[in-house]
């Protein structure tokens, strides 16, 4: 079976449809040699049928989500000494087990009818539970296994909006929401990242989510501009009595480049106030043609006063996919990532790694995935990811030892409604 499911994702490596970053598309895909539209397909279309009318019958409140369960393994085989996790990995870190990821379920409500919009996210499955633990709303942040007893539910997002109507619109959002830094996202109806597995600098790097106020106003067709306080980082709970400050724009001079920049300033270290850390990222999107969508990353954050010896903590990153469309079922994405953690402030103690994480650790990795659209709804995705480490990190076996390179294999199923 370990043999088939090999081959399986070295075929679909080779063909892959690109991630809709949007709505689907309303035209029917083209045929295709793995297609399902004559049987699941059936069911895509009664799905979509129920949901209008319900959609209907609920005054245009939408509702959507997908389905995610997947199959990952590595090649160090890492054992029960560490929980048979994969190192480094958070949302994908169990080896060998299929796992339902995510019953994922998102109600909205745009402001324009009422005044007053909503969007309320939930989670779960396996998702839920990391993501609980990973959002301090559990007690065990990063504990690697889950096996801290959290509830397989989160509550992703949950947020009001409206629109003040000065100038072009000054649009509020106020609640719970996913972070504007990075270019990798929680996956949502309609919009997941280009690789099944999470990069380095998405879990290490950036915030998940914050809690708090955001305004955002277009100063331009092609520029906005948007700022708010928000209780920092992943944490629903304010940890220190002192507000975090989230601003950024976003710049679109043309279709074929955007720019995307996202800075957070503010107190993250528990009842330490005055201790500072500022995080920034930049994302470059580029379409130098049709079937070819390049991303560029650039992250960097500084910590006050968070070693042991009460020194400055520093991180950056850099990351590129290139995500190509062959057809409108398949697409291969690459994705290369240089991470650096000078001081191991942000791989210590994430407890994602097998071992006793050293200082000064640099990760690399570079990930081909690729996958087929079998109907409009559902995706089939396979991955093989190499890492590299400048020490050794990644937990090999029973063995208790650690090597410097780890491969993975990945398989997934998503069905979107």
């Amino acid at each position: 079976m370990k043999k088939a499911m090999l081959w399986m994702t070295l075929i679909l490596a080779l063909f892959a449809f690109k991630p809709a970053f949007g709505e689907e598309a309303p035209k029917p895909l083209a045929p295709g040699w793995l297609s399902l539209d004559g049987s699941v397909g059936l069911l895509d279309k009664q799905i979509e049928d129920g949901k209008s009318a319900l959609e209907k019958a609920l005054f245009g409140i939408s509702i959507s989500g997908f389905l995610d369960t997947s199959w990952s393994f590595s090649t160090n085989h890492p054992g029960s000494v560490f929980d048979r996790d994969i190192s480094g990995r958070y949302f994908d870190q169990d080896h060998n087990d299929i796992v339902f990821n995510d019953f994922n379920i998102t109600i909205d409500k745009p402001d324009k009818d009422w005044g007053v919009g909503f969007h309320i996210v939930g989670d779960f499955g396996r998702t839920g539970e990391l993501l609980r633990e990973a959002t301090f709303w559990g007690s065990n942040k990063f504990k690697g296994a889950g096996n801290g007893g959290e509830p397989s539910a989160e509550l992703r997002e949950a947020f009001l909006t409206t629109t003040i109507p000065v100038g072009e619109g000054l649009q509020i959002k106020a609640g719970k929401f996913v972070t504007l830094l990075g270019t990798e996202i929680l996956p949502t109806p309609g919009a997941r990242n280009a690789n099944i597995s999470n990069s380095y600098m998405f879990l290490f790097s950036i915030p998940f989510t914050h809690t708090g106020a955001l305004f955002t106003y277009p100063v331009l067709k092609t520029l906005s501009v948007s700022a708010g306080p928000v209780t920092g980082w992943d944490d629903p709970h304010d940890n220190n009595h002192a507000a975090s400050a989230l601003w950024g724009f976003n710049f679109t001079p043309a279709d074929v480049f955007s720019l995307a920049s996202s800075f957070i300033y503010g107190a993250e270290q528990r009842d330490h106030s005055g201790r500072k850390r500022f995080t920034m990222s930049h994302v470059a999107t580029i379409k130098p043609f049709d079937p070819l969508t390049l991303t560029l990353e650039y992250d960097y954050g500084r910590d006050e006063k968070i070693t042991p010896s009460l020194r400055n903590a520093t991180w950056q990153g850099v990351a590129s996919v290139a995500s190509y469309d062959w057809t409108d079922r398949f697409t291969t994405a690459l994705r290369g990532e240089f991470f650096k953690d000078s001081d191991g402030v942000r791989t210590i103690g994430s407890g994602l790694f097998g071992t006793s994480t050293p200082r000064d650790v640099g990760l690399t990795e570079l990930t081909l995935t690729g996958a087929y659209k079998f109907t409009k709804m559902l995706v089939g995705r396979a991955e093989v990811r190499q890492d590299w480490g400048s020490k050794a990190v990644f937990a090999v076996g029973n063995s208790g030892r650690a090597d410097q390179a780890q491969t993975t294999l990945a398989l997934q199923m998503i069905y979107t409604f």
